[in-house]
């Protein structure tokens, strides 16, 4: 009888949320700071000083519960610098963001790279800090990025790669 108290009561809290459930819309750029790859027995790492890998960053996102944002995750790298280095290319998957307090929030995507390159899909974890305005907000976010599954990928791995991103975060 608790727990259905318990669940009636949750339902009850949820209800609200559900009927007025917010939309959002995030544009951003981000760019790898740190990137390790390990395939075929070679080692390799790179950094931001050595090739300046920008990519546009899109998400829309349906908050059914307020807290809880549920979308889908659209990344495009556009350009790379430096010899021998290619752009990170186009990933697009599922999201949830976990936006508890009102200026931390976590998210974690399970994207699918499509090109250059083999397709893989990956694990994409994210933290960051908002700045709300009254329309808009200011987001600043690290990430990390790691293959599961692909041609020559081994679960958590064969690489890894940690980055930043920032842009705007509109919800209506």
């Amino acid at each position: 009888m608790k727990k259905l108290m318990i669940a009636v009561g949750l339902a009850a809290l949820a209800a609200p949320a559900m009927a007025n459930a917010d939309l959002g819309v995030r544009f951003g750029l981000e760019t790898p700071i740190y990137t390790h790859v390990n395939q075929t027995g070679q080692s390799n790492s790179f950094s931001i000083g050595d090739t300046f890998q920008p990519a546009f960053n899109i998400l829309a996102e349906w908050y059914p519960v307020g807290v809880l944002g549920l979308g889908v995750e659209f990344k495009e790298g556009f350009a790379a610098s430096g010899t021998g280095y290619q752009r990170t290319g186009t990933n697009i998957g599922p999201n949830v963001t976990l936006d508890l307090i009102p200026s931390i929030y976590f998210r974690a995507a399970l994207p699918v790279h499509v090109e250059p390159g083999d397709v893989t899909w990956n694990f994409r974890a994210a933290a960051g800090w908002k700045i709300s305005l009254p329309i808009i907000a200011v987001y600043i976010e690290a990430t990390g990025d790691f293959p599961l599954v692909g041609t020559n990928v081994t679960a958590f791995s064969s690489a890894q790669q940690f980055g930043l991103g920032a842009g705007l975060w509109l919800k209506f």
